[in-house]
């Protein structure tokens, strides 16, 4: 028999610990398929290629680029990491 505080434990924190359960849950099921597209020779040779086109395509596209277009970019990429420009406070 449950005890009465039991039963309040479980209505006022059994949704919080099933959402939790269900986090964790595709967490370790998401990791289990990246570690076996990783095993898979083939596929990660494949992510790898496909990465590194990515990467030399952005550096073309930053190569070629106007200065006015280059300095957008780079302030863009700045922006959609978190860097600001704004200079240390003087003392």
């Amino acid at each position: 028999m449950q005890k009465p505080y039991s039963r309040w434990i479980e209505i006022l924190y059994g949704p919080f610990f099933k959402v939790i359960g269900f986090f964790y849950r595709s967490y370790t099921a998401n990791r289990a398929r990246v570690a076996r597209l990783k095993a898979n020779e083939k596929v990660s040779a494949f992510i790898r290629i496909m990465t590194i086109l990515v990467l030399l395509g952005w550096i073309l596209i930053w190569y070629f680029a106007s200065d006015e277009s280059r300095t957008r970019l780079v302030d863009d990429v700045k922006q959609s990491i978190g860097i600001t420009d704004t200079p240390p406070a003087q003392q």
